[in-house]
C-alpha cells in the first residue's frame, strides 16, 4: 500500500467526507445520542442488515423507550417483539441487560469499554459502537464495512490481519468527529463499494438459510410466542424429514437458555 503520510490521509478524508455530504443515509438510530436506544440499534444491527432492523427498532421503542420499561418485559413479549430478525437470543441479551442496567447502574448506562463488555450480547465491537454513536468517544471500531472500506482504498489484501486494520483505522480517525466518521465509512462501504469484491472474502460465511437449523429455530421460537408450549412428538412428526436437524436445532435453544424440554413438551424459558 501507498504510504499512510500526512496527506494521504487528508485526500482520503476529503474523499469520504464529500461522499458523505452527498450520500449519507437517515437512518432513525442515527437521529438520536440515547445510549439505551443505541444499544438496541447495535444489537439488533449484529448480522442483520439496516433496512430489517428499522422497522423492528421503531417498534421496540414505542414499546419500550426505556431501561426501566424494558426490564418488565417477559421473554415470551421480547421474542414475539423480535420475530423476523433472527439469532433470538439477541432479544433476551437485551432484557437481561436492561435488568442488570437497572438494578446495579440506577438505570444509566456505563460508559467504559470493559464494564460494557460484562454485560449480555455486548462484545468488543458492540462495546465501541455503542460509546461511538452515543458518546462520540474518540474509538476506533472495524466492522464488515469499514474493514471493506480499508483493504479496498489502500490496496490492501484481504488477509490483513485485524491488528493491522485497527492501526490504520485509528491514524484515519478524525479529531472529535468519531460518530460521523464511522457512519460515513459505512455509507461508503454499502452505498459506493460493490458488494462483493473478489479481493475481500468475507470474514464468516453463513449457512444457507432454507431448510438450515437456523431456519428451524426460528420456526419454534416463532410458534412458542403464539402457543404456550409444543408437544414434542408432534415436532418431530411434522419435521419428520429433518427430524436429525430438527433435534440439532433445539438442542442448541436449550443451550443458548431459550427454551426448556420437559416431559414431552417445548416451552420458553
Amino acid at each position: 500500500m501507498n504510504a499512510l503520510t500526512p496527506n494521504r490521509i487528508r485526500t482520503f478524508r476529503r474523499k469520504i467526507w464529500r461522499f458523505y455530504r452527498r450520500n449519507r443515509r437517515v437512518l432513525p438510530f442515527r437521529e438520536t445520542t440515547d445510549p439505551y436506544r443505541i444499544t438496541v440499534a447495535e444489537i439488533m444491527l449484529q448480522q442483520t442488515q439496516a433496512s430489517r432492523v428499522v422497522p423492528k427498532y421503531l417498534a421496540w421503542i414505542e414499546k419500550w423507550p426505556s431501561w426501566k420499561q424494558l426490564a418488565k418485559a417477559t421473554n415470551r413479549q421480547l421474542l414475539t417483539a423480535w420475530v423476523g430478525l433472527g439469532y433470538n437470543r439477541r432479544a433476551l441479551f437485551l432484557g437481561q441487560l436492561a435488568k442488570k442496567v437497572v438494578s446495579e447502574f440506577d438505570g444509566k448506562l456505563p460508559n467504559d469499554p470493559d464494564t460494557l463488555q460484562s454485560f449480555p450480547g455486548i462484545g468488543p465491537y458492540t462495546a465501541r459502537a455503542i460509546l461511538i454513536f452515543a458518546y462520540n468517544m474518540p474509538l476506533i471500531t472495524v466492522d464488515t464495512n469499514i474493514r471493506r472500506v480499508i483493504l479496498h482504498e489502500f490496496g490492501l489484501p484481504g488477509s490483513t490481519i485485524r491488528e493491522q486494520l485497527e492501526v490504520i483505522a485509528q491514524r484515519l480517525l478524525p479529531k472529535n468527529r468519531s460518530r460521523d466518521w464511522h457512519n460515513a465509512l459505512m455509507d461508503y462501504s454499502r452505498i459506493f463499494l460493490p458488494r462483493r469484491l473478489a479481493n475481500l472474502p468475507p470474514l464468516t460465511k453463513q449457512s444457507r438459510f432454507p431448510d438450515s437449523r437456523r431456519q428451524i429455530r426460528g420456526e419454534i421460537i416463532r410458534w412458542l410466542t403464539i402457543r404456550n408450549r409444543i408437544n414434542l412428538a408432534s415436532l418431530l412428526n411434522s419435521k419428520h424429514h429433518q427430524r436429525e436437524l430438527t433435534m440439532a436445532a433445539l438442542k442448541s435453544l436449550q443451550k443458548d437458555g431459550l427454551v426448556v424440554v420437559q416431559d414431552g413438551t417445548i416451552r420458553l424459558t
